[in-house]
């Protein structure tokens, strides 16, 4: 069976930024092919805001980032990966672009008004009813007010490369055609040079012309020196009535940062004010977008797309038809869409899966104990009892978020809905207002696409359901819901039908968002019981997936979404791929953790600082930080400056983004302060808490080193392909910093895996000459991530469409067993799970059960080791040495029973 479709194997994520660039990358592409990775996956490489570290603050996706590399080298790249056999996918973000004057298509629409051919890129409403934002954009970038910062100085007219600008915040903003009418009725005298170039300025402007036209046109229309432009730059920046009268002039107004929580004219993606987002369903803003993407496809540079947050989209079914028809179905085209609960991808959306948020969860939860979860979560529960009722917690912060953070889009849709004709004009606005907050409050993260008329009937049962918990939430606001749940009524007219529609892609792309905001971004920085399930994807609570949960999960995996990436870690995830693990095993140990914390708080009790009688840090957040710190301390237990610095940088992200006691837009310095100073006292490497820490740690990693090679191994064999993050071939404790900031050390992974090629003839004895030393770097997960890559690239079919056979079941069974089995090919995977560290084991595998009609000999991939079935057993020895199989059928046809 072949796919028609390029399908990866096995792909490496990489993170560039401009201390990891293509030239970077390209003196490892030997090491990733020897690992056996088929597919680079990279992050945005297209011109980005100055100093970017992630790459999705785009400016112009038209052109390469000069900071990583440029389209020649990437050329070169492509040469050099085709003769190892390798690909590229490509990460993309359709959703929006920086709001940043190097964006040359915002700032010709800034520029050139309505004449410019990006006046509607950008979703701006240009006929905001708010008087300070008709026909102008709002820029809300200033820290005060625009008088008090005129009246500071930090706005100006300036001079720039190309001649008159408004400085403010360190970027230059274009002037309008009118500016130069109106500096022209101002100049002094005697400035002839000036008022020629400003002559032909306004006449130029205002003259249709393609962009590169008229950068080029600029470029010729040299301006005076800036000497000579002196006068009037002194006369306006010395008059706060001629200065505000020339900002007035503008086709934008500038503001402070606050106000876009409140008023608003351009749709921001996920709140930011620097997320401007684009006008996607447009069909020429969608070529014009993805077309130097298409040609490097077209050249063969790139052979598939990662879509970036899909859900951000106001119609991501037509987005993707739209792809798909420019990209054609050879194309290997996957989104990032968290999947929540059992939720799958839309079957009308042709893509060939997700970026797997949905896998790193299952993992995640298979490798916790329930019981144990349980305990910690009553312990937590028992301890906040304000915090117990997680649904609540969830939607008050959803609330939260729209009253203080998206209060302007929350008006714009309630203007909207007045503007399609969908309520009378003397409809109550404000009730209005009420009921659509409630409304969409009340929506499940799980985001409705109603992309036809009428609705599906399940995407209207949603909707109907989320008025009904909207009414028992706020009864006072059930006429105004039920005038809500009319606009899907699919007896409508034509006309009504497609205004309602309209309504109601906006409305669900904006929960959606409110969603992500609401949850992700703050309630899983308030609910502490267990931070390794405060994940995209995962949940704070209802984590439970047992062994035969799983099992059902991946074969439905492997029958829907086979193509999808199985990932655990990614530049979104807060904690590294084995620090979660590490806080996993805390739920073989309850108790023990429970002491400890009651513990550790009687012992810092001293260090805590109370402000207006409240202790800083708090005792959620002291709660939080015992996490954090267990989280990210190196195998070596060695600490210093570095790590209390991490921890630091970890709480204070944690701490704004649950804006209880601070935020990022308002930080309360004291109560940060306080809990740093908390921070770096018990963390000292002399403490008595960091002994008994360093004890835990220990005690922790005898179970999470072994379960962390359970993890790598299933997602290497189960229903996907595989997915490494960058570094992630060795341990991974980072905290609250996957963006890929932290370097890699390229030269130890090298020399590791060069040693073993060497020997491979006796690799077999690897694992028992280096495994259960107090290896710091994870040698084993390396060399388990290398021996399993090779097997899958030798067997690519198998894993791609082979059949996945649950081998064991229970859900107090201590090993996850299953075979992957395509026609003749076969495969047996062994792993324990955490049931095995209660029963006191060394994690040695039980013997197996074999599948009828299985080979009878076999040899662990690890190990070197051959066993043979007995009475249809396996007996799994040897596993002490190295405690996760991963079994390949002795090439002998006469052993068959």
């Amino acid at each position: 069976m072949r796919n028609e479709f390029f399908t990866p194997v096995a792909t490496y994520r990489i993170q560039f930024s401009k201390d990891f660039t293509f030239t970077d990358l390209e003196k490892q592409l030997d090491y990733l092919h020897q690992l056996g990775i088929t597919t680079i996956y990279a992050s945005p490489v297209f011109e980005t805001t100055p100093g970017s570290l992630y790459g999705y603050d785009i400016t112009n996706p038209r052109e390469i980032n000069n900071n990583i590399g440029s389209l020649a080298h990437m050329r070169q790249l492509h040469v050099k990966l085709r003769s190892l056999g390798m690909s590229w996918i490509q990460d993309i973000v359709p959703n929006y672009m920086a709001f940043h004057c190097n964006n040359t298509r915002l700032m010709d629409a800034l520029e050139r008004g309505t004449i410019s051919p990006y006046y509607n890129y950008f979703d701006i409403d240009w006929h905001h009813p708010d008087a300070d934002l008709k026909g102008k954009l709002m820029v809300p970038f200033l820290r005060k007010t625009l008088r008090e910062t005129i009246t500071d100085g930090g706005i100006q007219l300036s001079y720039g490369r190309q001649g008159l600008g408004i400085a403010t915040g360190g970027q230059l903003y274009p002037l309008s055609a009118r500016t130069y009418r109106w500096l022209l009725s101002i100049l002094p005298p005697g400035l002839d040079p000036v008022k020629e170039w400003l002559t032909e300025m306004k006449s130029n402007l205002l003259q249709r012309r393609p962009l590169p036209e008229w950068e080029a046109m600029k470029n010729l229309i040299k301006p005076p020196r800036k000497q000579a432009f002196m006068p009037l730059l002194n006369l306006v920046n010395n008059d706060e009535n001629l200065l505000y009268e020339l900002l007035g002039q503008q086709h934008y107004t500038f503001t402070a940062s606050s106000e876009a929580d409140f008023r608003i004219n351009y749709r921001r993606f996920l709140g930011v004010n620097k997320h401007i987002a684009l006008r996607m369903e447009d069909k020429a803003v969608f070529e014009e977008y993805h077309g130097f993407l298409h040609r490097l496809y077209q050249e063969g540079i790139i052979q598939g797309l990662r879509i970036d947050h899909i859900d951000g989209l106001q119609d991501p079914a037509e987005y993707i038809y739209r792809l798909r028809e420019l990209f054609g179905n050879n194309c290997y085209i996957i989104a990032e869409k968290i999947l929540a609960g059992h939720e799958t991808l839309p079957e009308r959306w042709a893509l060939q899966g997700s970026t797997g948020y949905d896998f790193l969860a299952g993992v995640s939860q298979l490798l916790t104990d329930e019981e144990g979860m349980e305990k910690l979560g009553r312990f937590y529960r028992a301890h906040f009892p304000e915090l117990s009722q997680y649904p609540k917690l969830a939607r008050s912060k959803k609330q939260l978020v729209l009253e203080k953070q998206l209060n302007g889009e929350w008006d714009n849709l309630v203007r909207e809905a007045f503007r399609l004709k969908l309520v009378l004009p003397e409809t109550d606005k404000a009730k209005l207002k009420t009921a659509l907050g409630d409304f969409m409050v009340c929506l499940p993260a799980n985001r409705v696409y109603p992309d036809s008329w009428p609705l599906a009937p399940d995407d209207a049962l949603v909707l109907d359901l989320a008025v009904e918990d909207a009414i028992l939430r706020n009864p006072a606001t059930g006429t105004a819901l039920e005038l809500i749940r009319a606009w899907w009524d699919s007896d409508k007219k034509q006309q009504q039908a497609a205004a309602a529609l309209t309504l109601l892609k906006k409305i669900t792309q904006f929960a959606g968002q409110l969603s992500r905001e609401g949850l992700q971004e703050t309630a899983y920085y308030v609910y502490n019981a267990l931070l390794s399930h405060n994940e995209a994807g995962d949940s704070p609570v209802q984590n439970k997936c047992t062994l035969d949960g799983f099992h059902e999960r991946m074969a439905v995996r492997q029958y829907l979404a086979p193509f999808s990436l199985n990932t655990t870690a990614t530049h979104d995830t807060r904690w590294g791929e084995d620090a979660r693990i590490r806080l996993n095993a805390l739920t073989i140990f309850p108790d023990l953790w429970i002491q400890q914390v009651q513990s550790w708080h009687t012992m810092n009790h001293d260090l805590v600082t109370l402000i207006d009688e409240k202790p800083a840090p708090d005792l959620n957040d002291e709660y939080f930080i015992y996490q954090a710190v267990l989280a990210g301390l190196p195998v070596s237990g060695e600490t210093g400056p570095g790590f209390t610095a991490h921890v630091a940088a970890t709480f204070l992200k944690a701490v704004r983004e649950a804006k209880v006691h601070s935020s990022w837009l308002m930080p309360d310095t004291a109560y940060e302060l306080a809990s740093l100073q908390f921070i770096e006292q018990i963390l000292d490497p002399n403490s008595a808490f960091m002994d008994s820490m360093r004890t835990l740690t220990e005690k922790l990693e005898t179970h999470a080193h072994v379960f962390s090679l359970t993890q790598a191994l299933i997602k290497i064999t189960a229903p996907g392909v595989p997915d490494i993050y960058q570094g992630c071939e060795l341990w991974d404790f980072s905290a609250g910093s996957g963006d890929g900031r932290h370097s890699v050390n390229y030269t130890l992974r090298r020399k590791l895996l060069a040693s073993w090629q060497e020997g491979d003839t006796h690799g077999h004895n690897w694992p028992r000459e280096h495994i259960g030393t107090k290896a710091a770097v994870g040698r084993e997960k390396l060399y388990l991530i290398w021996k399993a890559l090779q097997f899958r690239n030798a067997h690519p079919a198998m894993f791609i469409h082979g059949e996945y056979i649950p081998l064991s079941s229970g859900d107090r069974n201590s090993q996850i067993a299953y075979a992957r089995k395509y026609r003749q090919d076969w495969c047996i995977v062994v792993a324990p799970l955490l049931p095995a560290a209660h029963a006191g084991s060394k994690h040695e595998l039980a013997p197996l059960p074999m599948p009828a009609n299985s080979p009878l000999k076999w040899k662990n991939v690890f190990t070197g080791e051959i066993l043979t079935q007995q009475n249809g057993r396996l007996v799994l020895s040897g596993t002490e040495a190295f405690p996760v199989a991963l079994f390949s059928p002795v090439p002998d046809h006469k052993f068959h029973r």
